[in-house]
């Protein structure tokens, strides 16, 4: 590296079980705080998700993005990819959005640095990688419903549950009182990326 960060790192584990195991909150923080030690960074803020999945809102993960966006550091550490990215594509918009602010991106256990030549390299093939999974996707979604149109099958997708106005505002209700979306999916009755939906139609 050219010069000294100050940095934020992120950790998170998907369930509660995982906190204090191995690769747990205690030892990704470890890892991040020898690593920036060791380079010489100086880690401003260690952002913590505990028992959060991939699907679940993260509320740490929020901050720490937002922060980011006033530029309150050069940038972002974590221990591996997953802890950090949805999905590829969610992982490559992320770190994006990030690099498109002159702002750096670390991933300790990948051995991906967007601040050296040879971390962007690895990056934009990542991104690559992100585009041509999207292609294979649309292009097996057009195949799929051509062949069932030929069947004389329905293709369009139909519209999911809950849809009713009063049991949208007594989601929304329920969100804001801070019930989980897991919670939430078992009260009405449908799955959580729908209920996650939903509250994004919202604007939540």
């Amino acid at each position: 590296m050219s010069k000294e960060l100050r940095l934020f790192g992120y950790i998170r584990v998907s369930t509660k079980g995982q906190i204090k195991a191995p690769g747990g909150i205690k030892s990704q923080k470890e890892m991040i705080e020898k690593w920036a030690k060791l380079h010489k960074h100086d880690l401003v803020k260690v952002y913590s998700d505990a028992g959060v999945s991939a699907i679940d809102r993260r509320r740490a993960f929020e901050k720490m993005m937002a922060a980011l966006e006033n530029k309150e550091t050069d940038g972002v550490v974590v221990t591996k990819l997953d802890r950090f990215g949805r999905s590829v594509q969610d992982l490559v918009s992320h770190i994006m959005a990030i690099q498109n602010r002159g702002q750096h991106f670390i991933s300790i256990g990948d051995s991906i640095d967007t601040s050296t030549a040879g971390g962007r390299l690895y990056f934009h093939i990542l991104a690559a990688f992100a585009e041509f999974e999207r292609e294979i996707i649309r292009e097996r979604m057009a195949a799929g419903r051509k062949r069932a149109e030929e069947k004389g099958k329905i293709t369009h997708r139909p519209r999911n549950k809950l849809i009713d106005p009063e049991q949208l505002k007594k989601l929304r209700e329920l969100y804001e009182r801070k019930v989980s979306i897991s919670a939430l999916a078992k009260i009405f009755k449908v799955s959580r990326p729908t209920v996650l939906r939903r509250l994004r139609e919202m604007g939540v």
